[in-house]
């Protein structure tokens, strides 16, 4: 009897060792042959699950955007100031799983500039989560509804000007400077936060 495959979790396996490479090497390491070497399939076997390295880098990036998301706490009994601390956070390089994050989202970047779907792709992205924020800056009283859209988009740049540090000097930027800039920059903006465990 043949082995029933399920296909959308292949695809996320396959996406997530793509991740994985371009972490480790970069964009251009991640070849179908690479990619598919790294998940233990043939080349043949990849290219069941995606036509081209193009439909394999916009799954990748889009699988990443998704774990990021599936990690924001449960706003059900989370107060605002929480969520929005959590959320900027989460967009901080801190850990491995984050550190692979902006490593697909920088390849993806670079990639978008000729391909519009990709660039689609991180458009919306970047509209999702800065809508987010700024519901979450509205709710902990940062912003009024008139200037949600720049706060958010203040918040961010404050997020991902700390995340680029990192990533370029790692040793100088551990876990611990990026949480304690990032609040720093929030108590100038009227947010007080307590240090997370």
């Amino acid at each position: 009897m043949p082995k029933v495959v399920d296909v959308e979790l292949r695809r996320a396996e396959l996406a997530h060792a793509a991740a994985r490479l371009i972490a480790r090497s970069g964009i251009e390491a991640a070849t179908m042959r690479e990619v598919a070497a790294e998940a233990g399939l043939t080349t043949g076997a990849l290219t069941h699950y995606f036509a081209d390295k193009h439909e394999l880098l916009l799954t990748t990036f889009q699988a990443s955007l998704a774990r990021r998301r599936s990690q924001r706490p449960p706003a059900a009994g989370t107060p605002p100031e929480a969520l929005l601390l959590a959320s900027l956070e989460g967009a901080l390089p801190v850990d491995d799983d984050r550190w692979m994050h902006w490593m697909v989202t920088i390849a993806c970047c670079s990639q978008a500039a000729g391909d519009p779907e990709l660039a689609d792709a991180q458009s919306q992205a970047y509209a999702e989560f800065a809508g987010y924020i700024g519901d979450l800056a509205r709710a902990c009283g940062l912003a009024q509804r008139s200037d949600a859209a720049e706060v958010a988009a203040t918040l961010i740049a404050v997020a991902d000007g700390i995340a680029v540090q990192a990533l370029f000097h790692p040793g100088g930027w551990p876990a611990e400077r990026q949480r304690a800039v990032l609040h720093s920059m929030l108590a100038t903006l009227g947010l007080t936060v307590t240090a997370r465990q």
